[in-house]
């Protein structure tokens, strides 16, 4: 977009012009926000002047330069028109919420907290200070005071997409202590919003949904026909897949009660299609993960042989069909059924529900079918292990998710320089940025990184066909167009033919022969002075996983079955050793995922001090850890330091206190030297 053409020497004199030139200015302003553009941030930080010195009492003005200032990352600057403001009208409802933005963006969370409280006070509409008062709440990690926030929020902003990601990011850390009505009828309501991860729904819907059951390891004492006609449970069936001990049980013991009766007679009470469909859909999700006695095992066999002669009769109906593949897919996802071939994936005399499913699975497995065959590939090394981890993700794509979710678009530079005031200070990332997802699995990273962060660039690369096709699916279906895939061996990247401005690597040097001979192939494709993201496994907080693949020896589970009888050993405690810890990760809950966190084909994990080895074989700097968990508490009770201060020796320290911090891996930024 061109600048304007401004003319400094010729300043307007009357009021009406100098409106014109406010005016000028914030549309200006308006603009390089949505742009994110310097260029016209320079024109209008001129013209702001220029009506400020035309106008020096006019606070909307003033207000209006420190905005300004604020955008061009020059706080001192903001702070000084902010308090020029203040002192001519300390109850400026913009100018304290500007102070509050300020604060924010230095990350002075209790100055920011002060500034739109005051601001709030005096007017809860003039500007949006409940809104940053949530997120603050949520910086805090006072999870329940963001969620009280947020649900008020939402009743009047449900439309705004921050507003709902708030509430998400919330809730996801949340767990009811109580049965509330309200609480459920709020649940069911956020169940219909859009562009959301429902997925974080689930820890606050399964804890309010075993309060209502009365469940407990004694069991539940509502009946069948009760529970099947619960519309929570039924809409949270549909949504997510249930991640709790004691849920799967009762809804394994639902399926089989369901199943065994109607088996016989190939047909389902009216009462208990509601309930058949939605563990359907659950099946689905789950990806077939629970346990299976070996009477389902033979009344499968059985039904899938009927359904296959079924489909074969010239004159058979789907209303025919229904029940008995209603009863198979309770167990199987469509697209995995002998069957599935056979089906019209959107035969409209399905009923409602059975349908969508029909459709959403049979539809996305042709659609992965045909995109596997339109990948560009820039090569396959003939390294086994690589051959085994892609055959792996080629059979169990992971991670499988639904909802890309919902971030605040922003810069990539400036969250980093928060993250890393110290090491990254000065840092300038290109623009636009190139940035290589190097291992990008099904997608849903590469996908936030180029939809939610300005003027990126992304390249993604895999190894499995199966896993791109997803992420290609998907982006697609978020009409993602900055983003390129390319399928092949990390280990082959030099033949890309491009260096990038960053390169993140996370989970994926560990499932390699050699992480270290992987770390140097992607660090050739980054330019000097560029940063990778690695997030590696922590050899402390995987001991319960490592003790599990011991006991297991070198044939690791492949099949499903095998996988489900695993779970349901550990589950029933029949292997000896302490699993909660295993029952507390999603993965636990879903095939391919489970698949990746206990059976993978290939592992290493790491303590701090291997991976300060590990980055001084490949000649990085290492920047720092990202902050998880309580982690910065601990960091300033063992070393007085802020996280980003610490070395990998001290973040050593750190984890022997508490061996659990980096269960979700160690995730940190290296540096290549100029």
């Amino acid at each position: 977009m061109a600048t304007a053409q401004l003319n400094l020497d010729n300043h307007p004199q009357d009021a009406g012009q100098h409106q014109h030139l406010y005016q000028l200015a914030n549309k200006f302003y308006q603009e390089a926000s949505g742009h994110h553009d310097p260029r016209l941030l320079r024109d209008a930080d001129q013209l702001a002047n220029m009506a400020w010195q035309q106008r020096p009492d006019y606070l909307p003005g003033i207000n209006l330069l420190s905005r300004i200032a604020l955008l061009q990352e020059n706080y001192s600057k903001a702070w000084e028109w902010i308090n020029l403001g203040l002192g001519k009208k300390p109850d400026s409802i913009n100018l304290l919420y500007s102070g509050g933005l300020v604060a924010l963006a230095e990350n002075n969370l209790d100055q920011a907290e002060d500034y739109f409280s005051q601001a709030y006070r005096i007017s809860r509409v003039a500007t949006k200070a409940a809104n940053y008062l949530a997120r603050i709440a949520l910086l805090k990690a006072d999870y329940l005071l963001a969620f009280q926030y947020y649900r008020e929020l939402v009743k009047t902003q449900s439309d705004d997409p921050q507003i709902r990601a708030g509430l998400f990011n919330a809730a996801e850390q949340l767990s009811a202590d109580f049965y509330s009505e309200e609480l459920e009828q709020d649940l069911l309501r956020y169940f219909d919003f859009s562009d959301v991860d429902y997925s974080q729904l689930r820890p606050l819907a399964t804890s309010l949904l075993k309060h209502k059951f009365q469940l407990s390891e004694s069991g539940c004492p509502l009946q069948l026909e009760s529970l099947a006609s619960d519309t929570l449970l039924l809409t949270c069936l549909e949504k997510f897949y249930f991640c709790d001990p004691l849920m799967e049980k009762l809804l394994i013991t639902l399926r089989q009660s369901i199943f065994i009766s109607s088996s016989s007679r190939l047909s389902i009470a009216s009462e208990l299609i509601p309930l058949a469909t939605a563990l359907a859909w659950q099946t689905w999700l789950n990806e077939s993960v629970w346990y299976q006695t070996e009477q389902e095992h033979k009344l499968l066999d059985q039904l899938s042989q009927l359904a296959s002669r079924m489909t074969r009769l010239a004159d058979i109906s789907n209303q025919d069909l229904y029940p008995v593949l209603l009863l198979l897919f309770m167990y199987q996802p469509p697209q995995h059924s002998i069957i599935a071939t056979q089906l019209d994936a959107q035969a409209l005399a399905w009923p409602v529900d059975f349908g969508r499913l029909v459709e959403t699975a049979l539809l996305q497995q042709q659609r992965m079918q045909r995109q596997q065959q339109l990948l560009a590939s820039f090569g396959n090394s003939q390294n086994s292990i690589s051959a085994r981890v892609a055959e792996q993700y080629n059979n169990n794509p992971y991670p499988r998710w639904t909802d890309i979710g919902y971030s605040q678009p922003s810069s990539y530079q400036q969250a980093l320089v928060r993250l890393f005031p110290q090491a990254l200070q000065g840092y300038q990332l290109a623009s636009p940025a190139s940035v290589l997802v190097a291992g990008c699995g099904t997608g849903r990273h590469a996908l936030r990184l180029a939809r939610y962060f300005y003027n990126m660039n992304v390249t993604a690369i895999d190894l499995s066909h199966s896993a791109l096709a997803y992420a290609k699916i998907k982006a697609d279906e978020y009409r993602v167009n900055n983003i390129q895939f390319l399928q092949g061996d990390l280990l082959l990247s030099e033949r890309i033919g491009q260096q990038f401005d960053v390169i993140e690597c996370s989970g994926v040097l560990h499932h390699m022969q050699s992480p270290s001979a992987g770390l140097a192939a992607i660090k050739r494709q980054l330019k000097p002075g560029g940063l990778i993201k690695i997030a590696l496994y922590s050899s402390a907080a995987r001991k319960a996983i490592k003790q599990l693949r011991q006991q297991l020896g070198e044939q690791l589970p492949v099949s499903a079955d095998d996988m489900r009888l695993v779970r349901e050993a550990l589950l029933q405690g029949s292997l000896a050793g302490d699993w909660q810890e295993l029952f507390q990760s999603a993965d636990f809950y879903s095939l391919s995922a489970c698949r990746d966190l206990l059976f993978h084909q290939q592992e290493h994990t790491f303590t701090c001090l291997e991976v300060q080895q590990l980055l001084n074989d490949n000649g990085l700097e290492f920047i720092g850890m990202i902050p998880q968990g309580d982690s910065e508490q601990l960091a300033r009770q063992r070393f007085n330091k802020a996280g980003h201060q610490l070395t990998l020796a001290e973040w050593h320290q750190v984890e022997q206190q508490k061996p659990g911090l980096f269960a979700a891996m160690y995730q940190f930024y290296v540096r290549k030297p100029l």
